[in-house]
């Protein structure tokens, strides 16, 4: 059973949130990962959302946990939240809420955004509101060998800066070196394929490395399996050696003879019907088809999946005819022979696989972390530092962020892909490579990133080594005033949903302080009860005068403090009277009464002589008093000593 299961709504509301987060990570993020691919027309949609469905489950599932427990304890000192890890997981609800809200905002109007950013903007705004500055670890010294120096908000931060700028670096070198070496060559098209080998054993290298290191190393440890990094390194070249093998043996031979088969020896385009430049046979009577197509009835299944389908078939770039600077940026960019931009296009298939399995290794986690804090609290009661999400809760966040990429991705992809800088597929190829460099980089140090800024980074990067009028330099100061803007936005919106949560009453909260001010005034009650007993006892005692230590006098005004002190703790118990009265009153009740036992017991514990059962005590008979008639010292009926302190 659930140690807090009083919170179940808390997994319930979890669930949709945390999936629409993941949903807006989706349309947004990866949408973003698959821009360049189908902005160069290398990929359809569909296609698209096919990689995705694969490649971005194995990255989740071989490297995206590792990341998962990074975010969720990364950025709020626990510390804060220990006591009522509840709040924790509402503050996660909230930034789940917020950011899925503002992602859903960003896409429509075809502004990328960064979950990352949302995530924790949201995480430091909810935290704030619970501690202060003392809730959240803004630089905290970090001793881990691989590992960035500080952990906390400023390492997070310092990856936004540098991570965009990396990519930049990374994709306008690669580019310029192609250029430089394949694009401009006379025999660019040959010179391509010998390229496909070394690329393919690099990015293989490089992923199987990073599997090894952080996504399959707990289990391998698990299973006694220990190699070290120079052992990792060689195995995973040896298979990077097998993939480029093979791809020179098997596609680059294949590759080559479909390239002569499409293209004449000029480089031109071979026509499918011959005189028709640029029509092929199956583009027969288009008008027709269209005609047919819009007067034949449609029945409701089709209608359904139209609806379904409607994210996958939209054309992205129209908005070349139709958008002045977009048009201006694609007819000035260099055009390369179409042979090599073909040989590339297989090559960016393959960068995108990496692009997307390194994006899984690090969005999933955004989509994953907050349902696994939820699902902690709710079944342990408690919070961690390293949150081991489900391998359900995994797939969960991946099924979000590829709902999100097929129904709503294409407003991101025309922004990214099409209206920021002309992609081909060899600018596609070398923006991909780079993105997956620094992506993977991050997610094997426990550094998150934003897959937004990479990419975003990695294209502008391709785009300024065509110049100045490379870059749609409009759409990346939206872009950046985007980053910075929404951040803000969303820490205000969790900010406000997280503060009218915690200040509003709370009906589980309310019933718990009830419980503990009923048993307040309920042990008050009984112990001043067991105490007038006694006190009511020797009266008679007291009055004769038997009794040197409890003349009458004092026996009259310890009378009225114990009436008035027992009738004050009744009334507590009384919500009729009391309802709205602070826990400080019950405290200053309860202290108020062990004062009283205080003042008129002595410890037994240790003593000889006088003891519960100890034939020392005198009775309340006043002839045995007088007598010095001694009977056994009898303690206060509380508690069960057997069972109070169980």
């Amino acid at each position: 059973m659930a140690v807090m299961s009083e919170y179940l709504w808390f997994v319930i509301v979890g669930a949709f949130v945390a999936f629409a987060f993941g949903w807006g990570n989706g349309a947004n993020d990866l949408a973003n990962g698959f821009a360049t691919s189908v902005g160069s027309k290398t990929l359809t949609m569909g296609q698209a959302v096919l990689i995705a469905v694969v490649f971005d489950f194995l990255g989740a599932i071989l490297l995206g946990r590792v990341v998962t427990s990074t975010i969720a304890s990364g950025v709020a000192d626990l510390n804060s939240f220990l006591g009522n890890p509840e709040v924790y997981a509402y503050g996660m609800i909230c930034a789940c809420t917020a950011g899925s809200f503002w992602l859903a905002v960003a896409s429509r109007v075809g502004i990328n955004v960064s979950g990352t950013h949302f995530i924790v903007g949201g995480i430091v705004a909810f935290s704030l509101i619970w501690d202060g500055k003392d809730a959240i670890i803004w630089a905290e010294r970090d001793n881990s060998i691989d590992a960035f120096p500080y952990k906390g908000v400023i390492s997070i931060v310092t990856s936004w800066i540098l991570s965009p700028i990396l990519a930049a670096a990374g994709s306008g070198l690669l580019f310029l070196a192609l250029r430089t070496m394949v694009l401009r060559r006379k025999n660019a098209h040959r010179v391509a394929f010998w390229t496909l080998p070394p690329v393919v054993f690099f990015t293989v290298f490089v992923n199987m490395y990073f599997i090894f290191t952080k996504g399959a190393k707990k289990q391998m440890d698990k299973d006694g399996i220990h190699w070290s990094y120079s052992k990792t390194a060689w195995i995973s070249a040896v298979i990077g050696a097998g993939a480029a093998v093979i791809s020179a043996v098997t596609v680059v031979p294949f590759l080559y003879k479909k390239m002569n088969a499409l293209f004449d020896s000029d480089g031109n385009r071979i026509n499918m019907i011959e005189g028709v430049p640029g029509v092929s046979a199956g583009d027969e009577k288009p008008s027709k088809t269209v005609e047919s197509d819009e007067k034949a009835p449609r029945s409701i299944g089709s209608k359904i999946w139209g609806v379904i389908s409607h994210g996958w078939t939209q054309d992205i770039h129209d908005v070349v005819n139709t958008n002045q600077t977009v048009g201006d940026i694609h007819r000035h960019a260099e055009v390369f022979e179409p042979r090599v931009e073909y040989a590339f296009m297989y090559l960016q298939v393959f960068s995108a696989i990496c692009v997307i399995f390194s994006h899984g290794a690090g969005e999933v986690g955004y989509a994953a972390g907050p349902m696994s804090i939820i699902l902690q609290v709710y079944e342990d009661g408690m919070l961690t530092k390293n949150v081991q999400p489900k391998m359900w809760v995994v797939v969960f966040g991946g099924l979000a962020l590829i709902s999100g990429l097929a129904t709503y991705g294409y407003h991101t992809m025309r922004t990214m892909g099409v209206k920021l800088v002309k992609i081909t597929p060899t600018r596609g190829f070398c923006a991909e490579l780079a993105t997956a460099m620094v992506v993977m980089v991050a997610s094997q140090y426990g550094l998150p990133q934003s897959g937004s800024l990479v990419i975003v980074g990695a294209i502008v990067g391709v785009g300024v080594v065509e110049g100045s009028q490379g870059v749609n330099w409009k759409q990346f100061g939206l872009q950046v005033v985007g980053w910075a803007f929404s951040t803000l936005v969303v820490g205000l919106t969790v900010a406000a949903l997280f503060a009218q949560g915690l200040y509003a009453p709370s009906a589980i909260d309310s019933k718990a302080i009830n419980e503990y001010k009923v048993e307040i005034a309920g042990i008050n009650t009984a112990w001043y009860k067991e105490f007038n007993t006694t006190l009511q006892s020797y009266r008679e005692a007291s009055a004769a005068g038997a009794l040197d230590r409890l003349p009458n006098a004092t026996w009259t005004e310890l009378n009225a403090t114990l009436h008035k002190h027992a009738k004050a703790a009744k009334d507590l118990g009384d919500f009729k009277k009391y309802a709205a009265k602070k826990p400080s009153a019950y405290i200053n009740s309860l202290n108020t009464l062990f004062a009283l036992y205080q003042e008129n017991s002595i410890l037994t514990i240790g003593q000889n002589d006088v003891f519960n059962g100890s034939l020392t005590c005198n009775n309340n008979i006043i002839a045995d008093i007088r007598n010095g008639t001694r009977t056994a010292c009898v303690a206060p009926k509380l508690a069960d000593p057997g069972t109070a302190f169980k």
